[in-house]
């Protein structure tokens, strides 16, 4: 089982992120990890703040290790509730605030993806839609599949067209359709 998304999926996932943190006129910091916590993926736009280097980092790994978004890993680490304490361990590497979110291959966790940089809330709208693409990623992956399934001696023409097809003016979408194909063929 592979433990990690081909590197130019990860780097399709940073640079949605560095599209939202343009629309949203703040400086962030991304970070990939695999699903294991490793880092795979980081990049910094000019004028971030230099904490956010490590709590994006921190944040995708927390997203992966725990299989959840930072922000529910906040809620569930209250006084009373089930987790209350894990922002002491590992190291002091757990955040307790959104803008970790895990990465998903159906119900497999492949990894996660950390921003910072604005407010929690801007770091939050930032990262979701980086985890959106990858599940967009992936429902183009199974549709390259069965094209293939369904036509193997005719799989680049039929390959061709179908990418044809999907690639609209739309950039996110066209993201979606080539992270589908390295998916796909990964």
């Amino acid at each position: 089982m592979k433990h990690a998304l081909p590197d130019c999926v990860a780097g399709m996932l940073a640079a949605r992120v560095r599209v939202e943190a343009a629309r949203l006129g703040v400086p962030m910091a991304v970070a990939v990890v695999d699903a294991e916590g490793g880092l795979q993926w980081f990049a910094r736009m000019d004028g971030t703040l230099p904490v956010s280097t490590g709590l994006a980092i921190d944040k995708a790994y927390t997203a992966a290790a725990l299989r959840m978004p930072t922000d529910e890993v906040g809620r569930l680490a209250q006084p009373g509730a089930p987790l209350y304490g894990i922002g002491n361990s590992h190291g002091g590497r757990i955040v307790l605030f959104g803008g970790g979110v895990p990465l998903r291959l159906g119900d497999r966790v492949v990894g996660g993806i950390g921003v910072s940089g604005g407010s929690v809330e801007q770091d939050v709208a930032a990262a979701r839609p980086a985890a959106a693409l990858l599940g967009e990623m992936e429902r183009q992956a199974k549709r390259l599949g069965r094209l293939r399934a369904e036509a193997p001696a005719v799989l680049l023409p039929s390959l061709i067209d179908a990418l044809k097809a999907a690639l609209p003016d739309d950039e996110s979408r066209s993201d979606a359709v080539l992270g589908g194909v390295a998916l796909a063929l990964s």
